[in-house]
């Protein structure tokens, strides 16, 4: 009963419906999903903690782990998306279906279900319904102009009143296209200050930032995310060049990397983009990085054998100076932990130095 209403206050709005190949076309890069505008089903549900969920849950808060969150779906051939609405979170009900109101007058708020007394709450008792409507159809029109029209002026708004599903582009969804949302959700990842180690739970959400795994396994590292930290980044300011080196070194050597539930090839792919990203600075006259990515992985992570072996196997996922870059990591003296040859080292645990050019 609702989609008529919502596919109407979209039209007032001015909402511009795409075609059905525009609109699954789109689909497709927000959320990863492919849609069959042919098969039966009219709805696809979007899971707000599990993006490969593909069992339609017509039901809110489904289980304690999802409670209060959202549900996202899909209108298919009429190509919007919504959240799961009651009518009266939608239109003044009263005014317009005063019938409804007046069987609502006459239930019990008090009722005996299986021996135990039981109140109802009734729709009517609801405080701040007008509030909540006015919300539920703005973010109706805002998401699916943004989404879908390429609004940008919806944003401001979005990120203000609809933070959970907009962070959940980028780290559910692997949404990464839109520069101004990445730089935002990353901005307001919680990326503290560390002077020695960064902390696993905040390496964990920067993992969501960095790579994404698909609903087949694949895992897409995001370059859209790793070019917009290199240029947040600068050699006085390098906190996000710090803790890329620190989820690789830190946060992939460790057993958390384990709740990811990755293959060795899975993780040798994320590693290998990393790594390339971070071994840039080695060779940059502006930063003083030496054996921060390559030759801190190459002496210190216990699964190096194993990652080579996908490295060559991949061919160094055409990653232009991989394997050169690499084996010039290999030759170097250990920096760290006063590596052989420098025992008098007055420094033997920096590892910013001024970079060895390749010979």
């Amino acid at each position: 009963m609702t989609i008529p209403i919502l596919k109407e206050k979209l039209e007032i709005s001015g909402f511009r419906f795409l075609n059905n190949e525009d609109f699954n076309s789109r689909i497709k890069v927000l959320f990863g999903r492919i849609i069959n505008s042919n098969s039966d089903l009219k709805y696809l549900y979007l899971s707000p903690i599990d993006k490969c969920e593909r069992v339609i849950n017509f039901y809110r808060n489904k289980n304690t782990a999802s409670a209060n969150l959202p549900s996202y779906y899909i209108i298919k051939n009429i190509n919007f998306i919504t959240d799961l609405y009651a009518l009266p979170e939608l239109i003044n009900y009263q005014k317009e279906y005063p019938n409804l109101a007046k069987i609502e007058d006459s239930i019990k708020i008090h009722i005996v279900k299986d021996g135990n007394n039981v109140k109802l709450n009734l729709w009517k008792n609801e405080k701040d319904l007008a509030k909540r409507r006015f919300i539920n159809q703005q973010l109706l029109i805002s998401r699916n102009k943004y989404l879908f029209n390429d609004d940008k002026s919806q944003f401001p708004w979005l990120v203000m009143h609809d933070e959970f599903f907009m962070r959940s582009l980028v780290t559910e969804f692997g949404y990464t296209e839109d520069k101004k949302l990445l730089k935002w959700v990353i901005e307001n990842t919680d990326l503290p200050l560390f002077s020695k180690f960064a902390e696993t739970k905040h390496l964990k959400e920067l993992g969501k930032l960095l790579w994404t795994k698909d609903c087949n396994g694949e895992i897409r590292v995001h370059q859209n995310t790793l070019d917009l930290l290199k240029e947040l980044s600068t050699p006085h300011d390098d906190l996000y060049i710090m803790y890329v080196a620190e989820y690789l070194s830190n946060y992939m050597a460790s057993f958390a990397i384990k709740e990811e539930n990755l293959t060795i090839e899975q993780k040798a792919k994320i590693a290998a983009y990393l790594l390339y990203w971070g071994e840039q600075y080695k060779y940059d006259k502006h930063y003083d990085y030496n054996q921060m990515f390559m030759t801190r992985f190459y002496y210190y992570h216990f699964e190096r054998e194993a990652y080579e072996k996908e490295f060559k196997k991949n061919n160094y996922y055409g990653l232009p100076k991989f394997k050169e870059w690499y084996e010039a990591a290999k030759k170097e003296k250990d920096y760290f932990n006063g590596g052989e040859g420098m025992e008098d080292d007055p420094n033997p645990y920096d590892y910013r130095r001024i970079a060895e050019p390749i010979k």
